[in-house]
């Protein structure tokens, strides 16, 4: 059997040899020692400390930009520090979580089986590995142990519009960090798709729940209502005599707006925020309703004496909503939100806009250079980045943006104020001897249990609602109807304590006649 042999000479390419008949002419190469490859990708432990360094380097980013930016005060950063200390203390650095936790997973509680619910209840004992969102939940705790009258509507919106480090939070690790992460860990640093409404809800419920078992029991105080409820409010352009008639209310049903306790069943109502809206809601359902009935106060005196122009509201909030996108412009956050099929409709503008924002967001020219396997500089430098004119959209400057939402807000103010109509006023004795039946506010209270009942401006309304606190409109009318039916339950009981009411009455209460 003939064999070829590779003898080392001074010309490698033709080798004659007795044992070598008939190769002559043939080339042959000397084998070179296979190198011993080593992954530059850390795995198991290792991979997962440098994780977690990454999700704390984001948090810290994030905190930095709420003190800087927003002006939350120094001792932040010290409270989301502690609170990111109870988290680590309790992953388990030895080994590796194979699946990492996702809290953007929508969650509706009310609907949830038992068995879903135990599967909740089992992920707020262990909570393994943050993602990204729990970062943002993080935060908001940090505002709510500190009392700051901050809606959970404020962090949704500064994180969408990128305010602070969130949309593709990757892109703030250092390489050196991102080139030794494995991908799975990489692509829960980032952001795949805009941030929907009630995904930061269920990361704060679900992180709260966390720190509340028994092994931490940090105990999470209240929302600082009275001054959120007057947020609400004036951000809505409502009638102030709301305010007492919530919280009176409030206290009739002893809502305290704490977060509920990981032994408890956990509904909508029993968020904090969606608790307080939804009682501001039905509060203004009974003093400006959105029919077209008139009711009359007995007096002066009474609440819901001036009338809403909802047609007019619904204008000027409107208006207001599209601030951000006059001039034609895609609006800061709205970016990211851009489709295919919506990307053959944009405005020369707004394709500038957006490729700008592109550029910002997912270009990194640096490390393609740097990059032992990038493209050559000179292929580079054939097709330069950024637009010939300059970036069109404006950098972010945060007070400019507080004066300037705070002047669109005035405006708004005024011009509600403005269309209030006064009610006619008609005491009880013109109505005994009117013989007329007199219809008072709070009268045909009108119930909504689906979006399809709400009218026009209704629907505006509750939308604006549920955007301030961050979750969608169906969630905003799941709270409300728990809220009522609490409603219920309480006058129910009344009627049941009171003499001469016999157990008819309270039964005509669980009619489903759409009247509270």
């Amino acid at each position: 059997m003939f064999t070829t042999r590779t003898i080392p000479c001074s010309n490698p390419q033709t080798q004659e040899d007795d044992d070598d008949f008939g190769t002559q002419g043939r080339k042959t190469k000397q084998r070179k020692d296979a190198e011993e490859k080593v992954s530059k990708i850390y795995r198991g432990p290792q991979a997962l400390e440098l994780f977690l360094q990454a999700f704390q380097l984001i948090l810290w980013k994030q905190s930095y930009n709420l003190i800087q930016s927003m002006g939350l005060p120094r001792e932040f950063e010290e409270v989301v520090k502690g609170l990111w200390a109870l988290r680590l203390d309790k992953i388990d650095l030895g080994t590796e979580e194979t699946t990492l936790h996702s809290s953007q997973e929508t969650i509706k509680p009310q609907t949830d089986s038992r068995g879903d619910h135990e599967e909740r209840r089992r992920l707020s004992r262990t909570k393994p590995i943050p993602s990204l969102i729990d970062s943002l939940a993080t935060c908001y705790l940090g505002m709510v142990i500190l009392r700051l009258p901050i809606s959970l509507g404020d962090v949704h919106r500064w994180a969408y519009r990128e305010e602070i480090t969130y949309v593709r939070a990757v892109r703030f690790i250092p390489t050196a960090m991102k080139e030794k992460l494995p991908a799975h860990y990489i692509a829960a640093l980032d952001t795949q798709s805009a941030l929907e409404a009630n995904d930061i809800r269920n990361a704060v419920q679900e992180l709260s729940l966390f720190y509340n078992r028994d092994d931490i029991k940090l105990t999470l105080p209240a929302i600082n209502h009275p001054l959120l409820l007057f947020r609400y409010i004036r951000d809505l352009a409502l009638p102030l005599e709301i305010y007492p008639t919530v919280r009176r209310t409030a206290k009739l049903l002893d809502i305290n707006f704490t977060f509920p306790q990981s032994n408890t069943r956990q509904k909508v109502s029993y968020f904090p925020e969606a608790a307080l809206m939804a009682l501001l809601v039905i509060a203004v359902k009974v003093y400006h309703p959105f029919d077209t009935i008139d009711r009359h106060p007995r007096s002066l005196n009474d609440p819901g004496t001036l009338a809403m122009d909802w047609d007019h509201w619904w204008q000027l909030q409107k208006d207001h909503d599209s601030k951000d996108t006059v001039d034609g412009r895609l609006g800061r956050g709205n970016e990211i939100k851009v489709t295919e099929s919506e990307a053959f409709d944009l405005s020369g503008d707004q394709v500038d806009e957006y490729l700008d924002w592109f550029e910002k967001t997912y270009v990194d020219e640096q490390r393609a250079r740097n990059h032992p396997r990038g493209y050559p500089e000179q292929l580079l430098d054939m097709f330069p980045t950024g637009s010939p004119g300059g970036s069109i959209n404006r950098p972010f400057a945060p007070e400019l943006e507080r004066q300037a939402n705070e002047e669109a807000l005035q405006r708004k103010l005024k011009a509600v104020q403005g269309s209030l109509e006064l009610r006619e006023v008609v005491p009880d004795r013109d109505a005994e001897g009117s013989g007329k039946t007199v219809n008072r506010l709070g009268s045909h209270y009108k119930r909504y249990r689906k979006v399809e009942d709400l009218n026009l401006p209704a629907r505006a309304f509750h939308e604006a609602a549920a955007k301030l606190i961050a979750i969608d409109l169906n969630t905003l009318l799941v709270a409300i109807v728990q809220i009522e039916h609490n409603l219920l339950g309480f006058r129910r009981r009344q009627l049941k304590a009171s003499e001469g009411t016999g157990t008819e009455d309270a039964a005509s209460l669980d009619q489903d006649d759409g009247t509270l």
